[in-house]
C-alpha cells in the first residue's frame, strides 16, 4: 500500500495527550512484546521478540509507541526507511498495531503521522506495508488516511 502526504488526520479532541517515544534499548523494546504478541502470535517469549527486534534494528528498523497514563505501551509502529530501484526512497512499516482494548481511539491515526513525517523529514516520497487480507478494520484506516492498494504480495517459504 502506498500513502498520499495529504492526509492531516489528528487525534479526537476528547483524548489526553500521548507522546510517540522511540524504543530502542532492551528494557523499552521488552515493553512492547504485549502489544506486538496480538498481532504476531508467533512472538513466544519477550527474550526472543527483544532479539529479533535488535538483529532488525541492524537493517534500520525501529519501533515508535504510544504508552498510557501508566507507562503502559498500548500502540507502536514498527517501520524503516529503504531505498528500492521500484519506488525510489521509502519507508517501509513492517508492524502497526494498537492493543485491542485502546482501539478506536485514534493511536493507529496518530502512530500513521509520526511516520508520515518522518517520511517526510527524511526525503522519502512514499509510504508502504502489507497487510493480512482479512484484516478489514484495518483497511479502512489505511484508505481513510490515504493509502492505496497497488499490488498484491507474493511470498514462499525456502526450504533448508
Amino acid at each position: 500500500m502506498i500513502i498520499s502526504s495529504e492526509s492531516t488526520n489528528t487525534l479526537p479532541q476528547s483524548q489526553p495527550v500521548v507522546s510517540i517515544l522511540l524504543k530502542s534499548t532492551t528494557q523499552e523494546i521488552e515493553a512492547c512484546f504485549s502489544t506486538f504478541k496480538e498481532l504476531r502470535t508467533h512472538l513466544t517469549t519477550p527474550q526472543a521478540f527483544v532479539e529479533q527486534v535488535l538483529e532488525q534494528q541492524k537493517e534500520g528498523y525501529q519501533i515508535h509507541a504510544i504508552e498510557n497514563e501508566n507507562h503502559q505501551v498500548v500502540a507502536c509502529v514498527g517501520f524503516r526507511k529503504m531505498t528500492t530501484t521500484a519506488w525510489g526512497k521509502i519507508v517501509y512499516i513492517d508492524d502497526l498495531i494498537t492493543s485491542e482494548s485502546c482501539r478506536g481511539r485514534g493511536y493507529g491515526t496518530l502512530l500513521l503521522n509520526h511516520v508520515l513525517n518522518f517520511a517526510k523529514e527524511n526525503g522519502c516520497s512514499q509510504i508502504h506495508l502489507d497487510s493480512g487480507y482479512n484484516r478489514n478494520t484495518a483497511h479502512r484506516v489505511y484508505l481513510k488516511f490515504g493509502f492505496e492498494l497497488g499490488a498484491h504480495h507474493f511470498w514462499m517459504k525456502v526450504n533448508k
